[in-house]
């Protein structure tokens, strides 16, 4: 698989780090990958890649950048009146250039023409600058395998917009293959309030909540998505994939700036009625989950100005006894009750 990407993407960039590469595809939206040991850690979907479906969004995985929201008045994946779901040219097409390249480091950006669903048309540049993250000091005193790095994702308009009349903020999609036998996490203050529930509906007891943590257990059928308030101070989010003895961790910090509601529903309680830092999508039957980061939209006095959005990586493997000590050790989260 990882021979696949090299092939499709000739522009592809490999940054090592730790036992494996992060790798940058330019040829495929400025996406993100990681391999440790020659194995890619991320979903790539082969068919999609090599026989993409014309009129239709060809969802390759890796980490992907897409503009919030989703959905409501504001949506960036609705058109204007009515119509179905889709993906805009500028995020589903639009190859970037690399703009700088070193042996930690590579910067890519782009710029598209976006309309929201009220009709604004909007031109961005999009910018994204990917650097390794070295795991050893994570992870001293661990046998573990490790790569990561730090994406920071910038939006900026390039015409002046009214925030009257779009919302925008930057969102990193990382995504994974499997769901059962995945368990997500997050670390907050009062799991019992951090969650945010409202996108297709709850998943019920695939959720448990602690005093400073939650698990979300992923797989079965239905399709499930939930957001992390940035109000409760989420730390982080992760999973454990037990099939592949993988850990994932992701971090991004809060910002000052305007959250809003990035769900993919009509959001009838309006744009403001959700502000969540993180989101964990569980593809259910498509086989494949998401762990999200969400910026926050800058604006001065109406104006809508630059936004960033810094997220950081970190993807493990060992022995399932490890991976859960290092969990617990530098979070603090508990799945000792987790075997495979």
């Amino acid at each position: 698989m990882l021979n696949r990407l090299r092939e499709h993407d000739r522009n592809l960039v490999a940054l090592p780090c730790g036992a494996g590469d992060v790798l940058v595809a330019p040829s495929l939206q400025g996406r993100v990958f990681c391999h440790l040991n020659g194995e890619l850690t991320h979903r790539l979907d082969v068919d999609r890649l090599e026989n993409p479906v014309r009129g239709e969004f060809n969802n390759l995985g890796g980490n992907s950048l897409w503009p919030a929201p989703e959905g409501g008045e504001f949506a960036f994946n609705y058109p204007h009146g009515t119509g179905e779901w889709y993906v805009q040219k500028g995020i589903a097409e639009v190859n970037p250039v690399v703009t700088q390249q070193d042996a930690h480091a590579a910067a890519i950006e782009k710029n598209v023409e976006l309309v929201n669903r009220r009709g604004v048309s909007i031109r961005i540049r999009i910018q994204r600058r990917i650097t390794t993250v070295e795991p050893v000091s994570f992870l001293q005193g661990f046998d573990l395998a490790g790569v990561g790095y730090r994406t920071e994702d910038i939006f900026t308009p390039e015409e002046p917009l009214d925030r009257q009349h779009v919302l925008m903020a930057p969102w990193s999609l990382e995504q994974f293959p499997g769901a059962d036998g995945v368990i997500s996490f997050g670390k907050v203050s009062n799991a019992q309030t951090a969650l945010n529930l409202d996108f297709y509906g709850d998943p019920g007891e695939r959720i448990t909540c602690g005093t400073d943590h939650f698990t979300f257990r992923l797989g079965g059928t239905d399709r499930h998505q939930i957001g992390v308030k940035v109000a409760n101070a989420p730390k982080c989010i992760g999973a454990l994939d037990t099939n592949r003895s993988l850990l994932i961790l992701r971090y991004t910090n809060p910002q000052q700036g305007v959250y809003f509601n990035i769900a993919d529903n009509d959001q009838s309680a309006g744009p403001f009625s959700a502000a969540d830092l993180y989101s964990v999508f569980n593809g259910g039957a498509l086989g494949f989950f998401e762990l999200e980061t969400i910026g926050a939209m800058q604006v001065n006095e109406n104006r809508v100005m630059p936004s960033s959005l810094v997220s950081q990586t970190l993807i493990l493997r060992g022995e399932m006894d490890e991976l859960k000590r290092v969990l617990l050790e530098r979070e603090g989260i508990p799945l000792m009750e987790v075997t495979r």
